[in-house]
């Protein structure tokens, strides 16, 4: 390996020692050899750090990091951007996986468009390992700006094609990411969220990518599994946090459109959440309660009105 990567994964660890061998192996066996890997163990209580000094001991691209105590992933992936050395970053989180040419299919495009970003499919994941269907796909390769990849991230326009807050199907320039203070908020669940927005309205052209998949492994005990007050609350901090950002740097007149419509999509991913993962109707009435006062209280409902779609609304709510 050169002395310096060209591509550095950062890899968050908690508790996962069922999957993390599988992880890891994706990793450490890319066709895109010029990498780091950067581990960092968010103070696990399985056996996940005896894991990862096997790995450290056995590969020299693996840099292994332990917390005192958990911070969440949101931190995690700060502090592994503050130790990575590479010209392009990317995440994988410790119990998913990736295919074999994943990298190179992104580093191969990224360079070539001399884009920001890279983004490819996702396929989702269960039990078996084996039989995961295909969650996101981009049928041709496309370069895209990024005022235009803000609009398929956001919804806000009706486009067929859309592209995830999730972080781990993508790379990054690491000097974009630098250059423009793009990071995770510390929230325990929609820091995805927070750092996608962020990085698809600074991004000048962003790749899509056909042909390759980032292996997502449905958790049914994961934070974004677990319907509770606590993520209703990060879901609205959230986006209480782009908002005030959007404002103190006076970009909300700009993007305004853009940030209702991801307002919208946030809260109906955050309703569907609760439909499917919380069957008692009292409670649900609760959750509802709980999530009309906080839209009340943080946003101006004439303005929500005039930037959500009606008939999304609608057909959410079985009007129609």
């Amino acid at each position: 390996m050169n002395n310096k990567p060209e591509l550095s994964i950062i890899v968050p660890v908690y508790n996962v020692q069922n999957h993390l061998k599988l992880c890891l192996d994706s990793i450490i066996n890319q066709s895109f050899k010029n990498k780091e890997i950067i581990i960092i163990d968010d103070a696990s209580t399985d056996n996940s750090a005896s894991i990862i000094h096997e790995y450290e001991k056995c590969h020299p691209e693996v840099s292994a990091h332990f917390m005192s105590k958990n911070i969440g992933v949101g931190d995690i992936r700060n502090l592994g951007i503050n130790y990575a050395n590479g010209a392009y970053i990317g995440f994988v989180d410790g119990d998913d996986w990736i295919d074999s040419d994943f990298y190179y299919s992104l580093m191969s495009f990224i360079k070539n468009d001399n884009s920001d970003i890279a983004i490819c499919g996702i396929k989702d994941e269960f039990n078996n390992f084996i039989s995961g269907h295909i969650r996101y796909k981009y049928q041709i390769h496309n370069c895209i700006t990024g005022k235009y990849a803000l609009k398929l991230l956001t919804k806000s326009e009706n486009f067929n094609s859309f592209i995830t807050p999730i972080v781990n199907n993508k790379i990054y320039n690491r000097t974009f990411i630098i250059d423009n203070k793009i990071k995770f908020n510390s929230n325990r669940s929609f820091q995805d969220d927070f750092f996608s927005f962020f990085a698809c309205l600074h991004a000048k052209r962003v790749s899509l990518v056909p042909d390759t998949y980032y292996h997502y492994y449905q958790r049914t005990d994961s934070v974004t599994h677990v319907f509770s007050k606590n993520l209703i609350d990060n879901c609205f901090d959230t986006l209480i946090q782009i908002k005030r950002i959007l404002e103190e740097d006076n970009l909300m007149d700009n993007y305004i459109k853009e940030y209702y419509s991801f307002l919208e999509r946030c809260i109906k991913s955050l309703l569907s959440m609760m439909i499917h993962k919380e069957t008692d109707s009292y409670i649900q009435k609760k959750y509802l309660k709980y999530i009309f006062e906080i839209i009340a209280h943080n946003f101006d409902m004439h303005i929500l009105i005039d930037y959500i779609d009606n008939n999304r609304i609608f057909d959410f709510w079985g009007v129609r």
